[in-house]
């Protein structure tokens, strides 16, 4: 048997164990007694349809995490819980960019995926790629009501950015009825890195009792680093400082009207890069420049909800704006090019070619200013409105309608500068050696509904549709000449791009029983275009054109054994048309937005929960994806690298997860907690073509996190441990011909301890 073989066979049995060993106690338990207590599936109630419905009972394919179940997986952030919910894919670049997808829908350009703090749609800064996709903000999880992750297309209620698929982090709101408080204490250790620290606390209070209540979090993180730099001698550079501070206020003056507002304040700062040489040994780098990524992100929200009786009516209006700053190493690149002599004729100043004079003299000048970096200051502001209408009742016709306006503008610096070799931080003052800055102006207007029937009880038939419209403006300047990309002086100069059109939604739900659902449903994805601003581009090549899909999926939801046990599982087959990808100019300067091929992605989900016994819970997901171009990225303005066949880079074929947990009495109001979490991610390619010099393979490796512990009246105390062998997940790999490999890997193994307390 094959090595890939047997890794999945090892990783398929946690979950047919958990299947086989939680049916048949099920079986045992329902025929043993009538009187025994056992518990149930908790029956989560989420929001993803604009109106509260039941994960059993919403026709689509939705994983509901509770604050409950984070606190006990220990998942602080998006990164800590996306093994354990099929197709989710998170991939981190290096230190601060990472890029979230669902089912394989992962391309440059906008948002493939709807992130949503409460009611607000988070998008990051375009940069000077067009790929606001490629950053998520990293927002901590204390205090949250549950997060939904709904996979598959939901471009009639979401919009745009939510061709995959939809991440919503809910938040606990302000209770105007009593007083609250909670606190949360952790410290950790990493296997050959550094000490990590937490401290958060919850404080709610009824300042108008039943009428206006506050709620306030704050938290201070750091998290430990492990990558030792061995040139500039620093160790643990990766460690991260995360901290903010929440302010939820809920008035409600009558009972149909209630008036929720958020104000949220994050800041983030990591010391330098995730990238490791494995060449040098797990863990170690030889990057010249450090690296440093700082953000910091405002958000603020107001949600208006009035009873109709017959219907709600919400308003909602946020604001945010998201500063981030960065370095980047160019030190290799840029070194390759000089040795080539590319832009010796221009650090001339002449047309014809250089003579072995004047190239010896570029070269001295140019490779006597590495190392060499590109200090990247950007930010987005986004303002966004929507007014939307739900349907209240159980009656045969549901609905929602509703209008959403965006407004959003963004904006990136880059300044080339040369760095000291002995500390790898940019030389003060500053030396420019080729500037430019480009900013994005986005306006999109959307009117969206979804109609539900019921003609026999059984059935339900929904139909939904969005129309959008959109403009896009890209401008921007070069500031001097850069003797390393070929970049020249311009005027500001300004590209727009603008389009509309409907998406549109089908669905079928039928009621076997009460605890069988099956759906089918087509739905349809889109993202906006585009432009581009890179130098010398062609004018065919600046602007680009939407990007949408099809999905076309069936599922069934089942419970069994008085909700004791739940299996629930899909399968789908997206059709990608007009794919956003990124594409390099002729002299590989310069990365750009263009539409060059299409996709076919099938896929498989399941998620199985069970309760056998009183104080045991069993959970188990599954996810295959075979993502595959359906044609050569090929057109007549534009060239990339895949062809058809090539897999999407990046979306590893299978992802597992198991866990186990069990709760008994040991004293008193004591009780004893075990839990043991697995997780396999499957392989991923870094290019499309397997002759590509740069191809390489990852992923195909396993996790296991163990957590033990005490629960008290209001308090827990516990110890983990997480990555427990110590295994080297490679998740990327940065590769190119002017220079080594860099990988980027899960956390080697991490200790700690987590102390909790409500009240």
């Amino acid at each position: 048997m094959s090595v890939s073989k047997l890794m999945t066979c090892c990783a398929s049995a946690p979950i047919l164990a958990l299947l086989a060993f939680g049916v048949a106690h099920a079986e045992s338990s329902s025929s043993g007694g009538a009187d025994a207590p056992v518990s149930q599936v908790e029956e989560v109630v989420v929001t993803a349809l604009k109106r509260a419905t039941t994960v059993q009972n919403t026709p689509l394919a939705i994983t509901a995490l509770t604050d409950q179940s984070l606190s006990k997986m220990g998942a602080s952030t998006v990164a800590d819980f996306v093994r354990t919910v099929p197709g989710l894919n998170l991939t981190e670049s290096d230190s601060g960019r990472t890029r979230i997808s669902i089912r394989g829908v992962q391309t440059a350009g906008e948002s493939t995926v709807g992130l949503y703090y409460g009611e607000t749609p988070l998008t990051g800064p375009a940069g000077t790629t067009s790929d606001p996709s490629g950053a998520t903000p990293n927002l901590n999880l204390f205090d949250v009501e549950r997060v939904e992750v709904l996979r598959g297309p939901q471009g009639t209620l979401y919009g745009s950015g939510s061709m995959g698929g939809t991440l919503r982090v809910i938040f606990k709101p302000a209770s105007t009825t009593q007083y609250e408080g909670a606190t949360d204490f952790s410290a950790t250790s990493v296997n050959g890195g550094g000490i990590g620290y937490g401290a958060k606390g919850m404080v709610n209070v009824p300042l108008i009792q039943d009428k206006l209540g506050a709620r306030l979090d704050l938290y201070q993180e750091q998290r430990a680093g492990y990558v030792d730099n061995v040139v500039l001698h620093n160790t643990d550079i990766n460690k991260a400082q995360l901290q903010g501070g929440r302010l939820m206020l809920n008035f409600t003056p009558t009972e149909d009207f209630s008036l929720t507002a958020m104000a949220l304040l994050q800041k983030q700062d990591i010391g330098d890069t995730s990238q490791w040489r494995a060449s040098l040994g797990p863990y170690k780098t030889d990057i010249p420049i450090r690296q440093p990524f700082h953000d910091n992100l405002q958000l603020y929200n107001v949600t208006g909800r009035y009873d109709l009786h017959f219907a709600t009516l919400t308003g909602v209006a946020s604001y945010y704006k998201w500063n981030v700053e960065s370095t980047n190493d160019n030190t290799a690149t840029y070194t390759a090019t000089v040795n080539k002599g590319t832009y010796c004729s221009l650090y001339f100043h002449q047309a014809g070619s250089c003579t072995a004079g004047q190239l010896a003299s570029y070269k001295t000048w140019a490779l006597s200013n590495m190392p060499i970096a590109a200090y990247q200051p950007r930010f987005v502001e986004n303002k966004t409105l929507e007014l939307r209408l739900s349907s209240n009742g159980s009656g045969p016709l549901s609905y929602t309608i509703g209008a959403f306006h965006e407004d959003r503008n963004d904006r990136v610096d880059t300044m080339v500068s040369p760095a000291d070799p002995t500390t790898g931080l940019i030389k003060v003052p500053a030396v420019d050696l080729g500037s430019r800055y480009i900013v994005d102006f986005v306006k999109q207007t959307a009117y969206f509904g979804e109609l539900s029937y019921t003609p026999i009880d059984p059935l339900t038939l929904t139909v939904g549709a969005r129309h959008y419209s959109y403009k896009k403006t890209v401008g921007g300047q070069y500031l001097g000449y850069s003797y390393y990309n070929g970049q020249t002086p311009s005027g500001y100069f300004e590209t727009e791009a603008d389009a509309s059109g409907w998406v549109q939604k089908y669905n079928a739900q039928y009621k076997v029983t009460h605890d069988i659902m099956t759906y089918v449903q087509a739905t349809q994805g889109f993202r906006p275009g585009g432009a581009n601003n890179i130098p010398d581009l062609p004018a065919s090549l600046h602007t680009y054109a939407p990007d949408s899909l099809w999905n076309y999926e069936a599922g069934v939801k089942t419970a069994w054994f008085s909700r004791r046990l739940t299996i629930n599982a899909d399968v789908y087959q997206v059709d990608w048309n007009n794919l956003q990808t990124s594409v390099q100019t002729t002299n590989g300067s310069f990365s750009f937005i263009s539409n060059v091929g299409k996709a076919q992605i099938n896929g498989f989900e399941l998620e199985v929960a069970a309760y056998p016994i009183p104080g045991l819970s069993l959970t188990g997901t599954l996810s295959t994806i075979d993502a595959r171009l359906t044609a050569d990225q090929v057109s007549e303005i534009a060239s990339a690298a895949g062809k058809s066949g090539d897999r999407l880079t990046y979306i590893p074929d299978r992802t597992m997860s198991a866990s186990a947990e069990y709760t008994w009495p040991v004293f008193g109001e004591l009780n004893a907690l075990v839990r043991a979490d697995y997780t396999y991610t499957g392989r991923m390619t870094t290019e499309f073509r397997p002759t590509n010099v740069n191809y390489r393979r990852v992923g195909r490796y396993n996790q296991v996190n163990l957590r033990t512990g005490i629960q008290g009246t209001g308090w827990a105390a516990y110890l983990y441990a997480n990555n427990v062998f110590d295994t080297v997940g490679i998740t990327r790999i940065s590769a190119s011909t002017s220079a080594p490999d860099y990988d980027v890997s899960i956390a080697p193994r991490t200790v700690g301890v987590n102390l909790t307390k409500s009240f």
